[in-house]
This record gives structure tokens, C-alpha cells and sequence, in this order.
């Protein structure tokens, strides 16, 4: 191997010196059998070269994990999750309670904004129902308006349903009721 790679970088050298001086060239008769053979050794050395790089061992570099996207909460959606959640724990019927409050308060904003009741006035429309035409608004967000048929039906079905049902009726109610001013902007996120 090292004759065979001696050789070659005497070819090497003997082709630039070729470059420089050109009266070499003339010691080599260039037939064309001197030509197919230079051919035909570059042609197996070639296939030799190829033959090498199949067997050889293939290396691998192990990457790192990519980095996780941070990601950021969006507004609404512990709202989304709570409506779309099942089941009953102590802690989504405190969220649950809580999203009540939070929906009723959102309701007296909007009524103001719209200036059609008075400042004293506003509660006791939310309190009887009065604030909407949709009964099952009137019934979620008041306090002593009897269920509505749909809302005694969801109750079979659980306190789940039947907060859910509320919340879709509630949140149309208030779409409905075009609050203007933005009282309808800390709603965002509530998804059917």
C-alpha cells in the first residue's frame, strides 16, 4: 500500500512539474493503449475506493432533545377546561362557583354599559330574570327563578350538564344583549 501510495504522489508531482516545464511531457509516448490503460487503472481504484467506503462502519452522532416550546396560557382556558370537564370534585365545584360569580358580575357590567337600568336596579333584573329573554339565562344567573324544563332535564343527568347548559345559555344571553365598552372582553375563552 505504501509503494502503491508513493507512486502515486510521484505521479502527482511529475504532472505539476509537467505544468511548468512541458518539454517532460514528450518522455511518455501518449498512444492510445497508454491511454486506455491509465484509463482502466483509474477505473479500478475507483472500484477499489468504492468497495472500501460500502464496508466501512458507519458513525452516528446521538442529537440532544429538541428544546420544548414554551407554552403560553391563553386567556379562557382554565374556562374552557372547567365547562368541558366532567365529573364532580371539591375543586370544580368551588371553579364552577367561582365562574358563576364571575359570569353574574359580567351580566351587571353588561347591563350597565348598556344604560338601560338604573345603578340599583341592575341586580334585581339579574335576581328575577328579567334581563333576558332567554329563560334559562334568566334562571342560571337569578336567584329564585325556577328551572326551566331543559335545565331540570340536564339535572338528571348531573350537576355538570346542567352547569354547562347554563353557561351556553348564559353566554349567548350576554352576546345577545351587545355589551358595548368591553364588559364582555373577561368572557374571552368561553368556547361551545
Amino acid at each position: 500500500m505504501r509503494a502503491v501510495a508513493a507512486l502515486g504522489v510521484a505521479a502527482v508531482a511529475f504532472g505539476f512539474v509537467v505544468v511548468v516545464q512541458r518539454g517532460l511531457a514528450g518522455l511518455f509516448d501518449l498512444t492510445y493503449v497508454f491511454v486506455t490503460g491509465a484509463g482502466v487503472l483509474a477505473l479500478v481504484q475507483g472500484l477499489r475506493y468504492a468497495n472500501e467506503a460500502r464496508t466501512v462502519e458507519h458513525r452516528a452522532t446521538e442529537t440532544g432533545d429538541p428544546e420544548d416550546r414554551y407554552e403560553v396560557p391563553v386567556p379562557g382556558d382554565d374556562d374552557d377546561e372547567l365547562i368541558s370537564r366532567g365529573g364532580f370534585s371539591r375543586a370544580s365545584i368551588k371553579r364552577r362557583r367561582e365562574f358563576h360569580h364571575h359570569l353574574r358580575e359580567v351580566a351587571e357590567e353588561t347591563l350597565r354599559a348598556r344604560g338601560d337600568y338604573a345603578d340599583g336596579e341592575v341586580a334585581d333584573a339579574v335576581d328575577d330574570g328579567t334581563w333576558t329573554d332567554d329563560p334559562v339565562a334568566g334562571w342560571f344567573l337569578g336567584t329564585d327563578v325556577s328551572p326551566p324544563p331543559g335545565a331540570r332535564l340536564r339535572r338528571l343527568l348531573g350537576a355538570d350538564a346542567e352547569f354547562r347548559y347554563g353557561v351556553v345559555h348564559t353566554v349567548d344571553a350576554l352576546s345577545a344583549a351587545g355589551a358595548e365598552g368591553g364588559a364582555l372582553d373577561t368572557l374571552s375563552g368561553v368556547n361551545r
